[in-house]
């Protein structure tokens, strides 16, 4: 993976901080980091802060988080991305619903933490 991304435990949720030029695949591998956390610490909250994450120059290509992040949770997950809906797949991103977990993106983190721990 292309990607930095660090980890910090919060009192109701996880913490992921990524940074760098995602290529291809790093939505995949991320999304399979988040779920390993996930398996090790047993929480169902996390927050995905990608300020830091920028994609090719001049490419419309859009990071496909969102659409990693469905196909390998299952809920109550939720997921609160904060980022730049130009860079992430925000349109596939789903914030309710009984078969599929919560994930959202926000601009600032005190809306996306106000969602997640809400």
């Amino acid at each position: 993976m292309n990607l930095i991304v660090t980890t910090r435990q919060e009192p109701q949720y996880l913490r992921f901080e990524v940074e760098g030029r995602w290529q291809h695949g790093d939505a995949l591998k991320l999304a399979y980091l988040i779920k390993a956390a996930q398996g090790r610490l047993a929480v169902d909250r996390f927050m995905v802060d990608l300020h830091r994450v920028t994609g090719e120059p001049g490419s419309g290509e859009k990071f496909l988080v969102c659409d990693r992040l469905l196909r390998v949770f299952q809920p109550p997950v939720r997921v609160a991305l904060i980022g730049d809906a130009a860079l992430v797949d925000s349109d596939t991103a789903v914030t309710v619903g009984a078969n599929v977990p919560g994930i959202a993106l926000f601009l600032h983190e005190r809306e996306g933490l106000a969602w997640l721990v809400g």
